[in-house]
């Protein structure tokens, strides 16, 4: 072999290597900007460049004519000028005082020699009244329930003793909290986010000495008696044709404090009635899901996670995709491929737009509307996103969101299918941020079976907010009727139907 024939093949090689270093290059650069942004940058996704509207992107014919990748375009050519629609601001909210808040009046005396007329010196008389109102506070206060029997004897017959009537139903036995107070305990912990040693600090500066440990009882045992309610809204939401569902890691601590603590996961399963249910595991196997999905007929909407695969299989679960999920690679796609994710995002926006064109109307008339608009929307941008795919890197961020989209097109159009059924599952997604919040207080759940507590607590305090209810009102109440409720009827304490009776 000759020195040439040596070199052309060293410099071949050479390339190569410099070839593969600049996709590594590129993939650490991509990965940098987004743990950057993660950090520092903006969590919202919105989206109001659209220059592709009414339509979304070039003609088919035309995709050629995009350039196969946004790094190799001439450095003098000029940015494309693109308008941008300010996202209008929001009017500042006036602060509303409701009703029922009760009003204190304070009258202030005028002195003598103000009552005085400035012409004549005689006493003028009060006509009306200008009121003028200042919201303020009272912090919240304990009080003791004294629970005061009467003791009877019979001063004839000594020998029957003494007779006590016996005390009301108590939510614990022998325990100093009532239902109020674990409501509270309850509530702040799971919707305020408040971890129980706070909650010990600000008892302690009202004159209460709490322990710590003492509010773990509590709320052990206010999750043992509330179970059959969670379990109650478990069979109702199988009984239905629609779930959505997501999942977030917790840490749980392992005997050995920090150092053994273990990843586990919280799942929530909304169902078409508003009920919300929360699950624990210890792993994210697809053990939990079809445990929790056992018996279920009826449409699961998911992301793509390989977990819920198995359940798909017989054909009685029928997947629905998240456009949300999908939308979200596109838009990371943003910084380093712009032209190609605006083009995909236009089509998306166009979506959604017509989602909360239709929201409010019945299903008859919503499916006939999706069936007109959104669906030739939906087939035109699946054969852009294709053509598209043959356009960049396999592992670039537009590469992998084609490829995402391309794999879950099926699931992601069945929205149309089902006037039911929603674009998205970020209503599942909003549930989930209360234990995200929380996560950051409370920052872990102390073994396994908290972590089983804190799924049933979350389970009712994220379906009072889900439907608008008060969840201390609600626990309050629920807490006390729990012992005189029978089992048969244990469903009309779940909130929904609690709200239901309320109104």
């Amino acid at each position: 072999m000759s020195n040439v024939e040596e070199l052309e093949r060293e410099n071949a090689k050479l390339r190569e290597e410099i070839v593969l270093l600049r996709q590594q290059r590129d993939d650490f650069e991509r990965l940098w900007i987004s743990l950057r942004d993660r950090l520092h940058g903006k969590k919202t996704e919105r989206f109001s460049n659209q220059p592709f509207l009414p339509g979304f992107g070039p003609e088919e014919e035309d995709v050629d004519a995009i350039p196969p990748h946004a790094d190799e375009a001439p450095d003098d050519e000029a940015d494309e000028v693109v308008e941008t629609k300010k996202p209008k601001r929001k009017p500042r909210q006036a602060t509303k005082v409701g009703s029922g808040i009760p009003r204190v009046e304070e009258v202030i005396e005028v002195a003598d020699e103000e009552r005085a007329c400035p012409c004549c010196g005689e006493p003028r008389e009060i006509i009306g009244y200008e009121d003028t109102e200042k919201l303020e506070f009272r912090p919240a206060s304990y009080f003791v329930r004294v629970l005061r029997r009467p003791k009877l004897a019979c001063k004839k017959h000594e020998e029957v003793g003494v007779w006590t009537p016996d005390l009301p139903p108590q939510v614990i036995d022998k325990g100093l909290a009532g239902a109020s107070l674990l409501a509270q305990v309850i509530t702040a912990k799971y919707r305020d986010h408040l971890p129980l040693y706070r909650q010990a600090r600000i008892a302690l500066r009202h004159g209460v000495e709490l322990a710590e440990s003492t509010l773990g009882d509590w709320i052990r045992q206010s999750a043992w008696l509330l179970q059959p309610i969670v379990d109650a809204m478990h069979k109702r939401i199988l009984r239905g044709n629609y779930i959505a569902t997501d999942d977030t890691s917790i840490t749980v601590l392992g005997a050995g404090g920090k150092k053994q603590s273990k990843r586990a996961f919280l799942w929530a399963y909304l169902g078409d009635t508003g009920d919300v249910v929360f699950d624990f595991t210890m792993g994210r196997s697809r053990d939990g899901p079809k445990r929790m999905l056992d018996g279920y007929r009826g449409y699961l909407q998911a992301d793509a996670y390989g977990g819920y695969n198995q359940l798909y299989e017989d054909g009685h679960i029928r997947e629905v995709g998240c456009m949300a999920h999908a939308r979200r690679r596109f838009f990371d796609a943003l910084k380093t491929d712009r032209t190609r994710a605006e083009m995909v995002l236009a089509a998306m926006h166009e979506l959604y737009s017509i989602e909360r064109e239709i929201k409010a109307r019945p299903n008859e008339e919503r499916h006939a509307m999706r069936q007109a608009r959104s669906a030739p929307l939906f087939d035109d941008l699946l054969k852009l996103i294709r053509a598209l795919g043959d356009r960049v890197l396999p592992k670039s961020p537009t590469g992998k969101a084609v490829t995402y989209f391309v794999k879950n097109h099926i699931a992601l159009r069945r929205y149309l299918d089902d006037p039911s059924l929603r674009i998205d599952n970020n209503r599942t997604e909003r549930a989930m941020r209360q234990v995200a919040v929380g996560r950051k207080n409370w920052l872990f759940a102390g073994s396994e079976a908290g972590g089983h507590r804190a799924a049933t607590l979350y389970s009712l305090t994220v379906g009072c907010w889900e439907l608008g209810i008060d969840p201390f009102a609600y626990l309050t109440d629920v807490l006390e009727r729990l012992a005189t409720t029978p089992s048969a009827e244990i469903e009309r304490l779940t909130p929904r139907d609690w709200k239901s009776a309320q109104q």
